[in-house]
């Protein structure tokens, strides 16, 4: 039996650690690489590709690209794999949506998840006006990315004119959010097929509380109402498996973002669960119904 793996890094450490999941229970792994698809639509090139796959699955762990086009052709590829019948966890709609704040911040309030006040727009007088708006201390982030990268914090009026402004000159959309005291500390769920199988907090000495950015690792006892603002986040977001975001502030909880593509070493280090099994034990069963 063999399996697939989409993936861009078949070298990242958690990619290894999945597929020696997959090895432990008798699957060999192909790796589907992006920028290295060369696809012959009239050749029946998807049919072929994935003829012997059992179960008639693939397991997504990122599909990244910066350039416009190429996000757009590398979740066209995803809508094309799930066209031949080929199920994805995540699926396309999932990583569209959770790979984009923007659509994210929508599906959340849409469906009364709480999370902070959010503007989006690419006029850059409209985005000043923003600023001001949300309390003159907002989150600048780029509406696709992860690991804290590109995020700045704006909490004065000539910094972000000129922010803005050099944004602007790069025809950037602008997401722009409250910023809201955390005590420098958030927490990550993850969440799998409606679980929330673990927690942790992130703990930073600045307002970046990424692990990617220098941020600690400390256990967490997941309450209730921690699981259930997790759970409905990765629902409304049509996520199987995901990271979910959450800061602890005076008004409640609130969700900052849903990651379709969760790490999961970090989360490792303060949970006896075996978070690889868990999710591969989550890929095989649900492929195969």
């Amino acid at each position: 039996m063999h399996t697939m793996i989409i993936t861009p890094k078949p070298d990242d450490n958690e990619v290894k650690i999945l597929a020696k999941e997959f090895n432990n229970r008798g699957y060999s792994v192909e790796y589907f690489i992006p920028e290295k698809v060369k696809v012959t639509v009239n050749l029946n090139y998807f049919g072929n590709l994935f003829e012997t796959l059992e179960p008639k699955a693939a397991l997504v762990r990122g599909f990244g690209a910066a350039a416009t086009q190429k996000i757009f052709f590398r979740l066209d590829l995803l809508s094309a794999i799930e066209e031949y019948g080929i199920t994805l966890i995540n699926s396309r709609t999932a990583l569209e949506i959770s790979s984009d704040k923007f659509l994210t911040s929508v599906y959340l309030e849409r469906h009364n998840v709480p999370t902070p006040k959010t503007v989006v727009c690419e006029d850059p007088e409209e985005a000043l006006s923003s600023f001001a708006e949300l309390g003159s201390d907002v989150v600048i982030k780029p509406l696709y990315g992860s690991k804290g990268i590109g995020i700045s914090r704006l909490n004065d009026k000539g910094l972000a004119e000129n922010v803005i402004y050099t944004l602007a000159e790069l025809n950037e959309i602008f997401y722009l959010q409250e910023f809201i005291d955390h005590n420098n500390r958030d927490i990550r769920i993850l969440v799998i097929g409606g679980r929330a199988v673990a927690g942790m907090y992130r703990v930073s000495d600045n307002w970046k509380t990424n692990i990617h950015a220098g941020a600690h690792m400390e256990p967490i006892e997941l309450t209730k109402e921690l699981k259930n603002i997790a759970i409905k986040a990765a629902k409304v977001t049509k996520t199987e498996i995901a990271g979910v975001d959450i800061i602890e502030t005076e008004d409640g909880l609130k969700v900052l973002e849903v990651n379709s593509i969760p790490g999961f070493t970090a989360l490792q280090k303060v949970t006896d669960i075996n978070l690889a099994a868990e999710i591969i034990s989550y890929f095989l069963k649900n492929a195969k119904s």
